[in-house]
């Protein structure tokens, strides 16, 4: 359960007040699939940092399975950060000079418990993503898609909870864009949280759960009828 509590974000610039987030108070449960949207500015991407322990509220309450974020040292988040969530961004984030095998990799050289064998784990995260014959090529010799499956299964390799998506599609033609949201949707079946933000109507519209946001607030959210999926679900308190 990921529960803020009225979170606010201020950013100052000289003189400047940017009130990023406003009284965001969301419960989201395990297994949901949730988009989050709104124009640009709108503090889709800031939400999305706190969720991730990327950022700290400037006030209110963020837990994580009932653990308050406040109470965490910089070492104690990224701890949870590294077990809790994986992060896929829209400029894919790959080292260049690193093959596809040895982006996914990465992760696990900041894990405290990786496993026995790290290249066969990674291996199986590739082929999860359809890459099973990309392992060695370097990102220059792949597509933005197949760069975006790199990226995912980089997420996917120490096993998080939850998936955090920006822009996971903005780069991306529609036919490409549709395969990374079936797999984002097929991970969600496996029992992932996963949250997107998109300023795509037609990627958002697919998703279960949507989230808009409007000058930092919480200003509606469209669910399904049925409150009793098995993916989860989203509360505006």
């Amino acid at each position: 359960m990921l529960y803020l509590n009225q979170v606010e974000k201020v950013y100052s610039n000289g003189s400047n007040r940017i009130e990023a987030l406003q009284e965001i108070s969301l419960k989201i449960s395990p297994h949901t699939f949730l988009a989050i949207q709104g124009k640009s500015g709108s503090g889709k991407t800031t939400l999305l940092n706190i969720l991730g322990c990327l950022d700290r509220p400037e006030s209110g309450a963020y837990q994580i399975d009932g653990e308050d974020t406040s109470l965490k040292s910089d070492n104690g988040l990224a701890a949870l950060r590294n077990k809790k969530f994986g992060f896929v961004f829209q400029s894919f984030n790959l080292m260049p000079r690193f093959n596809a095998l040895e982006n996914v990799i990465i992760p696990f050289i900041y894990s405290p418990n990786p496993p026995g064998r790290p290249k066969e784990a990674t291996q199986q995260m590739l082929n999860k993503v359809g890459l099973s014959d990309r392992t060695k090529h370097l990102p220059g010799e792949l597509s933005g898609g197949q760069q975006q499956r790199v990226a995912i299964a980089r997420a996917l390799v120490n096993n998080p909870d939850v998936i955090l998506a920006d822009e996971p599609t903005g780069a991306l033609d529609n036919q490409t864009s549709q395969e990374i949201l079936d797999i984002l949707a097929e991970l969600n079946s496996d029992g992932k949280t996963v949250i997107i933000v998109t300023h795509e109507k037609d990627i958002a519209q697919q998703c279960p759960y949507v989230l808009t946001l409007s000058d930092g607030r919480a200003i509606d959210l469209k669910k399904p009828g049925n409150e009793n999926l098995s993916n989860g679900g989203v509360n505006v308190l």
